[in-house]
Parts: structure tokens; sequence; C-alpha cells
């Protein structure tokens, strides 16, 4: 049986290895949550496996109620021109496009999309007081920031705002992904922790861990805890250099290297304190997100409601 429901939205998140998807709205949430694994990683394959999702919706509850679609995604969004700039290491077809291209324009929906830590941001922050200063970091492959401010998502003017994982924290220090050196996530992120065992440490298969596998390696070997242990305290004291410039009210920690205990909160917590001015320590809280890995499918609900309508 078909569900009849004229303010529906669907959202969806992609992921390196897989893409969540769900349909809800503000006022209900996620009515529906899913994850599918990307198993042809080039722009037809992205294509089609939209489409196969959209089909599922259709046969779930019908088209007639959804209003509209919004997209997360990795990488850096222009905001003049709406395409993908730079570089996805783990996604390399997807640059120099538009996201609003996965989705057939015969179904006649407006479309619209933000980076997948932007949004991670703005579900989260739908929870809460809606007049929050909210920063969302997401801590996996690599290091996400989002800003969300009286309810919308700050970018910067051209688009390229809150990129906490591209600023340098080691003068002249580790290669990142994105060709510089020195940046928070080649040290504070699993692929970077990763790409440091493999080259400094000298594990040949370090490319290939799971977070599972850092962990378990870290156990015996005290360079390995160290880089664990060194991420720990630049992405704390790059957090609290975050918080002087701007004064949130509280900063949520997301993503796979979170919930699956990469670092501790409580000595980030007092690394985050210890480095910030007196005046900001009782006026910004850093705690864990609550939503998950459904935080940026709700995100892109939220905004595909607050956009189109």
């Amino acid at each position: 049986m078909k569900l009849i429901d004229n303010n529906l939205y669907i959202g969806f998140d992609i992921g390196a290895s897989s893409v969540k998807w769900g349909y809800g709205n503000c006022q209900q949430g996620l009515l529906c949550f899913e994850s599918v694994i990307i198993s042809d990683k080039t722009l037809s394959g992205f294509q089609n496996l939209f489409a196969d999702i959209i089909n599922k919706v259709d046969s779930k509850i019908g088209l007639t109620g959804i209003k509209g679609i919004g997209i997360g995604t990795p990488g850096t969004i222009e905001r003049k021109s709406g395409k993908l700039l730079g570089v996805n290491p783990n996604l390399q077809f997807w640059t120099e496009i538009s996201p609003a291209i996965l989705i057939d324009e015969k179904l006649n929906l407006p479309v619209v999309y933000d980076n997948d830590a932007n949004l991670m941001c703005l579900g989260e922050a739908s929870l809460l007081e809606p007049d929050l200063d909210v920063v969302g970091i997401t801590i996996g492959s690599g290091i996400g920031s989002g800003y969300v401010r009286g309810g919308k998502v700050f970018h910067g003017s051209h688009g390229f705002g809150m990129e906490l994982g591209h600023i340098t924290v080691v003068a002249d220090g580790e290669p990142c992904n994105c060709g510089r050196k020195g940046c928070l996530e080649a040290y504070a992120s699993i692929e970077g922790i990763k790409s440091r065992a493999k080259r400094q440490l000298k594990y040949s298969d370090a490319l290939a861990w799971n977070l599972h596998d850092i962990l378990h390696n870290a156990k015996d070997d005290q360079r390995l805890q160290g880089f664990i242990q060194e991420g720990e305290r630049l992405l704390a004291k790059s957090l609290a250099n975050l918080c002087v410039v701007l004064d949130p009210d509280v900063i949520l920690l997301g993503g796979g290297g979170t919930e699956g205990g990469l670092y501790s909160l409580e000595r980030m917590e007092n690394i985050f304190s210890e480095s910030l001015p007196g005046i900001n320590r009782s006026n910004t809280s850093i705690r864990c997100a609550s939503l998950g890995n459904k935080a940026g499918v709700l995100g892109a609900i939220v905004l595909a409601e607050r956009e189109i309508v």
C-alpha cells in the first residue's frame, strides 16, 4: 500500500563506499533510512544507483507526495557554478560536476545539495534549539566540518568556508591528499593515520586497514599509539582555534572515527579547554553527535524542505 503524504523529501548522503538515503520531513523526522554499497564508482554507476533508490521509494510510498530531493556529497562546492571542485580521492570521477546530474530531469523534482559535513551539522542542529550556533565535525576517512547559525549553513563568499581538515597544523609536515603538507587531515583522519603507518612504520597493508585494525595494531605498537595521540591533540587544539574565531555554542563530533572510539572525548575536552582563552571556556561545549550515520540524510531532507519551500 502506498503512503499518501504531500510533504515528504528524499535525502541522500554520499560516502566513499556507500550511499545512505531516506525520506521524511522536518516535522516527522526520518521515516525511512537505508544504506546501499557503491559497486560501480563511475558517473553512470552513480546515476543507476540513484535511479534504483528512487524506484524503490516509488514502490514503497509513491512519488506523488515527494516535493524535492536533497543530496549531501563529499567535496567542495563552488557557489557560483554549483559544481564540485578540487580532488575527491575516494571518488576520483566526482569533480567538475553538479550533483544534480544524479537525478533524472524527467522526475521534475527540485534538487538541492551541499557538502556532506555541512549537512551532518544541519541535521544535528535541527534537533537543537533553533538559535544556537553549532559546529559539526566528522572524523572519518577525512576531517569534515560545518557551521550552522540560525538554522542556515555558513559557506563563505565562494563556498570554500569551514574546511578545518585543511588548515595547516604542522609547518611543512605530512603530505595530504589535497596536495599540500601539514594539513590536520593528514594527522587526525583515519586515512591520514593509515598513510603514516605505511610510510613511516612500514606496515605494507596499512592502507587496507579499517578502524578496528588501527586500534588493534596500536595496542602493541607505541609508535602507532603516538600517531593516534598526536592526531587527537592536534584536532582538539584546532577546535579550540576554531572556537576563538567563531565562538559557537556547541561543537558536535561525529563520523566513524568518533563512533569507533579513535579518540577520547574526555582527553579532547581537556586539551580543548586548556587551549582556550579563559573567556571562552564556559561558553562552548564539545560533545558527541547524536544521530550517527543518519545525520547527513536528515540534513539533506532539512535542506530540501527549507530551500524548496
